[in-house]
């Protein structure tokens, strides 16, 4: 009897395995092909988010470069931001320093294009303006397996005026700088933007850097070394006027701007060929006189009231239309100067004694130091610190006082004979070279390109004192001519309030937009000083205390209404937002 055949049964078995089989490679493969396709489109989609951020940070560091060479170009121009206003969705700014916005460029692949969506702007009457501007960029491509991608995203950009940053520098001057005669001191950082030049025996407790300028001459060298202090040496001076330390004390905290006496090899200190620093000119004071008056400056002295935002009236002489109208004298030797807020004055201001508040005062020509100026409540920093937050709270309410010229800062009894004696080479060329001047100083004589010699008439006229033979009194009843460096006011007034001796101390943060210049004697400057040209003869030594309270981004940095020139900040993004292709969020 035969067995039954199992032939017809193997055949559809290996069939139905076969094709479960190409079911399962098929479906593998099919995942395998939906991954791939998957993940090219995100690599795609990542590769156009990443072009889209790259023309957004291209665009917003060009309309800063446009912005900036519209300021450097325009530095009387009352509102500045108004360059913003002048904006369509594939540009901005005012023709001739305006920025086109991208407009379907390749990057990494993707197509990209920039809009501006819209511009968001402070009032006029605002210190630190502010312009916040919302750019949308598009980024397209294909993927792989031909699947279009778009990404979109949307930064809203704040640029401002904000505090100039040579305001950093307890020196800086827009020109050659020179630490030299064996007895200057910096307790801070120094800059030029010029050639900078150190005797070795100075002490630069901070960095010092040196800028090419190529109008000048300069190629930012900087000539020399200098010395500076350890950590516990600085501890040990016990100098409150001193900038804090980073750290604060053994063991403690960073206090960002602080001395630090790292790097300990003095030449990695010193950094020349440095990008020069742009130093804001004071333009019209029109744009002061705005702010003073919307904030309510004032100066009071004894319960009265000496300006209220703005002076413009009859000078010392009395004389209603004499050659000092608009000048100040103001005398704190028995009762302090009391300063709140930004106040403008029209002429030359002449200033001694103490001071209280916090304040700047502008002058629409130069201010003369005619004796020592000095805080009442000055800030103070313990060296070690244990409490530095207390200690910057603590300084936040201290006074502080700005001076700021259209023309020069002048120190000292320029009526003394020995004053031009000593000065005179360091005020004249070929010392001083000739340099391009702001157009708003026409108005006090400078050209548009100015020589350099600051004896030299600038065609004004100062009133003149004569003395009358009836009544032996010296009377304003003439005029003579007046150079750059002498005030409006008459010679005998200057006599009359000037001290004595040699100052030794200036509480204020200086700064004017050609020289500042004098005969001092040992003399302790705490704050800032910013010019063009320097010219101040010392006896024995010299200091130069920084007030960490103007830091741009120290701990002290607080929001003091000082109200000093400002200048382009960096742009910063307020704002940012991935949006779909149709604009939404």
């Amino acid at each position: 009897m035969n067995a039954p055949s199992t032939h017809g049964f193997v055949l559809p078995i290996v069939l139905c395995a076969m094709l479960a089989a190409g079911i399962l490679v098929g479906g593998a493969l099919n995942l395998t092909l939906n991954a791939t396709r998957t993940a090219g489109v995100h690599t795609t989609a990542t590769r156009c988010r990443l072009s889209a951020q790259t023309a957004l940070d291209r665009e917003k560091l060009e309309t800063q470069t446009a912005f900036v060479n519209y300021f450097n170009s325009s530095p009387s121009t009352l509102n500045i931001l108004v360059w913003f206003d002048t904006f369509s969705e594939q540009s901005i700014g005012i023709g001739g320093f305006d920025n086109p916005m991208i407009q379907n460029t390749a990057i990494n692949g993707c197509q990209v294009s920039v809009s501006v969506v819209s511009v968001d702007r402070s009032p006029i009457i605002a210190i630190n303006q502010t312009a916040d501007v919302t750019l949308r960029a598009t980024a397209s491509a294909r993927s792989p397996a031909n699947v279009p991608v778009t990404r979109v995203i949307e930064e809203t950009v704040r640029y401002a005026m904000d505090r100039s940053r040579v305001f950093d520098y307890v020196y800086f001057v827009n020109n050659h700088g020179w630490f030299m005669g064996g007895g200057v001191t910096a307790n801070g950082d120094i800059r030029a933007n010029g050639d900078l030049d150190l005797d070795g025996q100075s002490w630069i407790n901070g960095y010092a850097y040196a800028a090419a300028n190529d109008d000048l001459g300069w190629d930012g060298s900087i000539n020399g070394i200098a010395r500076y202090l350890s950590l516990n040496d600085y501890w040990n001076r016990k100098d409150t006027r001193w900038r804090p330390t980073s750290p604060t004390h053994q063991g403690g905290d960073a206090w960002a701007m602080g001395y630090d006496d790292k790097p300990q090899d003095i030449r990695k200190r010193l950094h020349g060929q440095q990008e020069p620093l742009s130093m804001p000119f004071l333009g019209d004071l029109q744009f002061y006189q705005q702010i003073a008056a919307h904030e309510g400056g004032t100066i009071r002295q004894q319960g009265r009231t000496l300006v209220d935002a703005y002076f413009d009236g009859p000078g010392p002489s009395g004389l209603t239309n004499g050659a000092d109208r608009g000048c100040l004298v103001l005398d704190g030797t028995d009762k302090p100067i009391r300063i709140n807020g930004p106040v403008v004055v029209a002429g030359d201001v002449i200033i001694k004694g103490k001071v209280t508040g916090q304040g700047t005062i502008y002058s629409g020509r130069n201010i003369h130091i005619i004796g020592n100026l000095t805080y009442v409540d000055p800030p103070s920093w313990p060296k070690p610190d244990p409490h530095p937050e207390q200690t910057a709270q603590k300084n936040a309410g201290k006074d502080m006082l700005g001076l700021a010229a259209k023309g020069n800062i002048v120190i000292g009894n320029y009526t003394d004979s020995s004053w031009m004696e000593r000065v005179e080479k360091y005020i004249t060329p070929p010392w001083v070279r000739e340099y391009a001047c702001d157009p708003s100083d026409a108005s006090i004589g400078y050209p548009s390109v100015f020589g350099g010699d600051y004896a030299a008439n600038d065609g004004g006229r100062q009133i003149h004192y004569v003395r009358n033979p009836r009544t032996g009194m010296y009377e304003p009843t003439a005029t003579s001519a007046r150079t750059y460096y002498q005030s409006s006011v008459g010679d005998r007034i200057i006599q009359q309030n000037a001290q004595s001796a040699n100052i030794t101390q200036i509480d204020a943060v200086l700064y004017n937009n050609h020289a500042t210049m004098g005969r001092i004697g040992e003399c302790k400057f705490n704050g800032a000083m910013v010019c063009r040209d320097e010219a101040l003869i010392y006896i024995r030594s010299v200091q130069f205390n920084w007030d960490i309270r103007l830091g741009s981004y120290s701990r002290d940095a607080v929001n003091i209404p000082l109200y000093l020139p400002v200048s382009p900040a960096m742009p910063r993004v307020i704002a940012w937002q991935e949006v779909l292709p149709g604009g939404q969020p």
